[in-house]
């Protein structure tokens, strides 16, 4: 009796499964002619990070949530954000780097950021010659008044143009900001935006209650 019961579940449970799989074997194949055409690509994609390190206070958040341990932070001293600017004072970072050979693109990074000024890009591809280029420094990529990193096929002189409109894209994006960017790690400009920054204005005073019974 089992026996047969058996051999019942397991046609039951090949037919669940070929209901779903099933129908792509007689699907047209879509091949897409990359990088000549553009790839689809959803708006939740998690794609090579994006970064605002003028607006990065350091707590490293972002390291503790990593469940590889690929991002490493750097910092001369403490840094709070002066909300009057958008912009992080204090100590300088002297180093942001994350590993994307061991990169999970899981995105908790950025779910635990308290300024979310790291957030998952639009990039898709990282075309290297070595492993060592893998592990981007945000630092130097700031210095250069760039926000995310710039793979080799995308430096190109000749590019197709979807791929022309994105590398315009990053390279014209947050112009206004560079100066911020490129001396986020001088300790001592760092040093001068938070003598420069506006005291949040003070609270009105409460305003007190008559006591009961007074007339």
């Amino acid at each position: 009796m089992y026996y047969f019961r058996n051999i019942c579940q397991a046609i039951r449970t090949v037919a669940a499964g070929l209901r779903v799989t099933l129908p792509y074997h007689f699907a047209r194949t879509v091949v897409v002619q990359y990088p000549e055409v553009e790839p689809t690509v959803q708006g939740r994609y998690r794609g090579f990070h994006a970064y605002q390190i003028e607006r990065c206070i350091g707590c490293e958040a972002c390291a503790k949530a990593c469940p590889v341990g690929c991002i490493h932070v750097g910092k001369s001293g403490p840094r709070k954000m002066d909300k009057s600017r958008d912009l992080a004072v204090g100590g300088a970072l002297t180093e942001y780097q994350i590993d994307y050979n061991t990169c999970l693109f899981c995105g908790l990074c950025t779910e635990v950021c308290p300024t979310a000024c790291l957030r998952m890009g639009s990039l898709h591809d990282s075309s290297c010659y070595r492993r060592q280029d893998l592990v981007v420094d945000f630092v130097r990529l700031a210095k250069e008044g760039r926000r995310t990193l710039l793979p080799i096929w995308l430096a190109k002189a000749n590019l197709p143009g979807w791929a022309a409109r994105v590398r315009d894209y990053w390279r014209n994006l947050d112009r206004d900001r560079r100066e911020w960017m490129a001396r986020a790690d001088d300790p001592r400009y760092c040093g001068e935006l938070a003598q420069a920054a506006v005291p949040p204005p003070a609270a009105p005073p409460a305003a007190s209650r008559p006591q009961e019974g007074a007339a």
